[in-house]
Formats: C-alpha cells, structure tokens, sequence
C-alpha cells in the first residue's frame, strides 16, 4: 500500500464503510474549521487595526497632555499640583471579565473612576483639564492592553485552527480519499474474479452434462 493510504488491519466491506462515514465527518469538520478560521482572521485583522489605532491615539494624547502640563506649571504652584493630584480621584480600579468571540475567550476591562471630594473654585479649572486628559490617556492605555492581549490570543487560535485545516486538507482527508479508492479497486477487481469463476464453473459442468 502506498504511504498516503492508511493501514487495514483486513480490507473489509465494513471498514470500507466506515472510513467513507470517516471522510464525510473529516470533510463536515474541514468546512466548520474553514469557516472558523475565516471568522478568527478577520477578527484577527480587525483587533490589529484598533491596536494601531490606538498606539497612534496614545502618542497624540501624550503629546497633548505633556503640552497642557508645561502650560499649566508656568502659572501654577508646585505645591497646588501636589494638592490637587492627591484629592482630584479617590479611587481608580480595574475591573477583569471576558468576552467570547469565536470560540475564544478573550478579556475585558472595565475601567471605573471615584472622583474625591474638593471644592473646584479653590484651583484653576485648567487643572481639572489636566487631569481629565490624562484620565482620558490612562483609559486609552487600558483598552490597548485589552486589545492587545485580544490580538495574541485570537492569532494563537488562529494558528491551531490553521494547523488543523492543514492536516485535514493535506493528510487526513487525502489519505482517506486514497485508501477508500484502493479498496473499491480491490472489490471491484475481486467481483470480476468471482464473475470469471463462476463463469468457467459453469462451463464445466455444461459440458460434463453434455457427457
């Protein structure tokens, strides 16, 4: 047998049924494991352009906050920074869950903001500005984390579910298809052999009855 075929123990009838409900099953699942792959590429393609989306987000916000902050300290004590930053957020905490998109559980952060208590006419409104870009630019970082980690695991799937659509489009599948086609030769071959048996035994006892 050649090596794409696979081994027989005995070539049956019956396990020449069963590997043809194992190449409909390996062909049923080939389709499923496409259409997923599909699914997981264009997710996978999608999250690499938030991720970029992102990073070139962060960088402006960056950019833009420093540029506020240098302004801001020209008129603005130290001391009153230092004051300000300590009551401006009581809390800042995040929270971890997960969301499943395609199979793959991928996580999500929620991000919740407990503002201190602070009487806003004792400081110039331009902290609170301040201060609320760089909030702004801390979510940001938050959600490019998500999507990063996002990016990782759905491309993992991706190469396993690869992985599996390879095997059963260039091993498994071929293999069944070559071992099923050898033993339907084998039958076909082994009907003729009992046609020309029977044929020729038939013969014989023709003409012994002739006798």
């Amino acid at each position: 047998m050649s090596q794409q075929m696979l081994r027989l123990a005995r070539p049956t009838k019956i396990e020449f049924i069963r590997l043809r409900r194992r190449l409909a099953t390996a062909r049923r699942l080939h389709r499923v494991l496409r259409d997923r792959l599909l699914i997981l590429t264009q997710e996978l393609v999608a999250l690499y352009r938030e991720v970029v989306e992102h990073r070139l987000r962060i960088h402006e916000e960056i950019v833009k906050c420093e540029r506020e902050l240098i302004r801001v300290s020209s008129y603005v004590a130290p001391w009153t920074f230092e004051e300000f930053s300590n009551i401006r957020v009581k809390s800042f905490s995040v929270v971890v869950g997960s969301r499943i998109v395609a199979g793959v559980k991928l996580p999500l952060l929620e991000h919740e903001v407990i503002e201190g208590r602070y009487d806003p006419t004792a400081y110039p409104i331009t902290l609170k500005e301040v201060s609320e870009c760089y909030e702004d630019l801390v979510k940001r970082i938050i959600r490019l984390a998500e999507t990063e980690i996002s990016l990782l695991e759905v491309g993992r799937e991706v190469q396993k579910v690869k992985r599996k659509v390879n095997a059963l489009e260039n091993l498994i599948i071929p293999r069944l298809r070559a071992t099923i086609k050898y033993l339907r030769m084998k039958f076909e071959e082994r009907e003729r052999e009992d046609k020309i048996r029977r044929k020729r035994i038939k013969q014989i006892l023709s003409r012994k009855a002739r006798i």
